[in-house]
């Protein structure tokens, strides 16, 4: 149930939302996509579910009980609360009302319980089960947001996320379509882990964003890039990606120092650095003084230099699975040290910077005007309705 914050905002927003919730919105998104799952238990948290096959009506659900669904080659072997068995190639579990949960729990491989909200429908896949988590498209982006930006953010914070998530998801809805669904549930997509339960703002923070995305100057959906943290400044895409976009512009960004992704290191002998060096086709020659190791950057660069020889921080970022490619080289007797700051490929916005601009009292359309450049904020229904967001791709047959 909402409680009255809640629902005086609810209000609030039909009075001035007005049609944002004129197309239908929900969407599939892959559950478990990274892994290969060939058994799952399905437990109603709230609500008795129905559950049907593609022969029809097969039972219901109560809340509390547990149907066991295993990969039997290529169909489903089903047992129900009761202890009978069911056979069949897919199932669907229908949620009865709007307030309706449930618990997945993959158990071949044993993994920890996840609660989503919504339908669930389960087929096999080659050598898997797909797991699809059918869901109203808010629903999903409070349960990303929670995901992406954690507890105990400030509210102006998570309007922000919600946002962000919500352009992703538009901007990507047809990513999986061949696979049955629009969306997956891990960093390929936007990480997605169930619904939201840790704080009233991540639902009120979605709410009072209900529908809203970010554009560009032409009216076209932004690539919403954003990272951890990017240690003191961001990075153009033109910088990391091959097409650049105007938007994506660098930023000086002192609101990402001092928090806690804005410094690492990592240290290693000399000699692994130097053979390392060597695969990459640096340093051929003998190597006689180690200070030609060394780098300090005062801004981002996109080549460590040493001597005549160049090498892209992205790439010794890749082959060494750094946390950012924006850190200096040095030497301290026989230990190469990378002095890093940030965390993430470093374009767009900078999560643990914008948090520390709502937390200084900015608001989330400034913070997001901060990090994006010549963009717009509007109703995802008004590109639509200008042709340019096409939603047939969220109707399945």
């Amino acid at each position: 149930m909402k409680t009255m914050r809640q629902r005086i905002i609810l209000l609030a927003m039909a009075l001035l939302a007005g049609n944002a919730h004129l197309y239908p919105l929900d969407i599939r998104v892959g559950l478990f996509y990274d892994q290969l799952v060939n058994a799952l238990l399905f437990t109603p948290g709230e609500g008795e579910y129905r559950v049907g096959t593609e022969q029809g009506f097969l039972g219901t659900c109560p809340a509390g009980e547990s149907w066991y669904v295993v990969r039997q080659h290529d169909s489903l072997l089903i047992r129900d609360h009761k202890g009978l068995w069911h056979h069949t190639k897919q199932l669907r579990f229908t949620a009865p009302d709007d307030d309706a949960w449930f618990r997945a729990q993959p158990v071949l491989p044993l993994m920890d319980t996840r609660e989503y909200r919504d339908n669930l429908i389960v087929k096999v896949s080659m050598s898997s089960l797909l797991i699809i988590n059918e869901i109203d498209m808010e629903k999903y982006i409070m349960g990303v947001t929670e995901t992406e930006a954690g507890n105990g953010q400030v509210l102006e914070y998570y309007k922000v996320q919600a946002i962000l998530s919500r352009t992703f998801a538009f901007k990507n809805l047809a990513r999986h379509r061949s696979e049955g669904f629009n969306l997956c549930d891990a960093v390929h997509c936007q990480a997605y882990k169930g619904r939201n339960k840790w704080s009233e703002d991540v639902e009120i923070g979605t709410e009072v964003t209900d529908g809203l995305v970010l554009v560009d100057k032409d009216s076209v959906l932004l690539n919403a890039a954003y990272h951890a943290n990017s240690g003191g400044e961001t990075r153009g895409a033109e910088q990391v990606w091959l097409n650049g976009k105007n938007y994506l512009q660098p930023v000086l960004d002192p609101f990402s120092l001092n928090q806690p992704g804005a410094r690492w290191t990592r240290s290693m002998p000399v000699d692994e650095w130097i053979r390392y060096l060597r695969t990459k086709g640096l340093l051929i020659g003998e190597l006689k003084d180690t200070s030609i190791l060394e780098m300090t950057l005062q801004h981002r660069q996109d080549y460590y230099r040493c001597g005549k020889d160049s090498l892209l921080f992205s790439v010794i970022r890749g082959d060494n699975g750094l946390k950012s490619d924006f850190f200096d080289v040095k030497v301290k007797g026989d230990q190469v040290i990378l002095d890093g700051r940030g965390y993430g490929h470093g374009v767009g916005l900078s999560q643990e910077g914008a948090m520390e601009m709502a937390r200084r009292g900015y608001r989330y359309t400034a913070i997001l005007q901060y990090y994006y450049d010549q963009i717009q904020i509007l109703r995802y229904s008004s590109l639509v309705e200008a042709g340019k967001l096409n939603l047939d791709i969220i109707n399945w047959p």
